[in-house]
């Protein structure tokens, strides 16, 4: 059961956010689970690096598949991280499939069984929209009212949210870019944003979306 996975706390009905050490960023990083009743879907999970905690991790997630089918989905060819462990473990018994964006499906190297683009049909009723990134995409999920980011919109301290800093955006992408092209988001009924870097924003999230967009865009803060 997701209730197992080692430190996983259920944000709103059927999501889960659990954290697991990234022995390369040596920072924690927080990753999502759905649980959609007859799927399951992880998004850019990483599995515990210790040894006592991986196999915590792996029996519960072991628990919460039930032998049903397993969607994996990558918001970028960075967030690989435990996406191909999880889904060799499970294609066989329970038909796990790997969804990624299809501007990363030759850096992440590997089989992409779904690549897909901003508008694709997804598992469970997840929407992908774009970044202003050709390979990184953001998550909505309908039912939750839920924003899940990978690395364009990030969690802090001194700020609930803040789009991508320059440092991490190749030449030709801006920040002001990345605010334009999430843009639409701004106007979805938002209550939860769920970045894989920070923690979640729980408290006016859909004010504090469009107020990152802005500064990004230059026109506030």
């Amino acid at each position: 059961m997701l209730t197992l996975l080692p430190g996983a706390e259920e944000l709103a009905p059927g999501l889960w956010r659990w954290e697991a050490f990234h022995e390369e960023w040596q920072h924690d990083v927080a990753c999502v689970a759905l649980d959609a009743g007859e799927t399951l879907v992880l998004v850019d999970p990483l599995a515990p690096p210790t040894l006592r905690e991986a196999r915590r991790f792996w029996k519960a997630l072991d628990a919460a598949t039930r032998d049903r089918p397993v969607d994996v989905i990558v918001t970028l060819h960075y967030h690989r991280r435990s996406a191909v462990a999880v889904v060799g473990r499970y294609r066989t018994r329970a038909g796990a499939l790997l969804w990624a964006p299809a501007g990363s499906v030759k850096r992440l190297d590997t089989v992409v069984d779904r690549p897909f683009a901003p508008g694709d049909p997804l598992p469970a009723g997840v929407e992908a929209f774009g970044s202003g990134r050709d390979d990184e995409v953001v998550l909505w999920l309908p039912a939750q009212r839920a924003i899940v980011a990978g690395d364009v919109l990030l969690g802090g301290v001194r700020k609930p949210l803040r789009v991508i800093p320059t440092s991490w955006l190749p030449r030709t992408a801006s920040r002001a870019g990345v605010a334009q092209a999430l843009a639409p988001m701004a106007k979805l009924p938002v209550e939860l944003i769920v970045p894989t870097h920070g923690p979640p924003v729980r408290n006016d999230a859909r004010r504090t979306l469009a107020t990152a967009f802005a500064e990004a865009a230059g026109t506030a803060g």
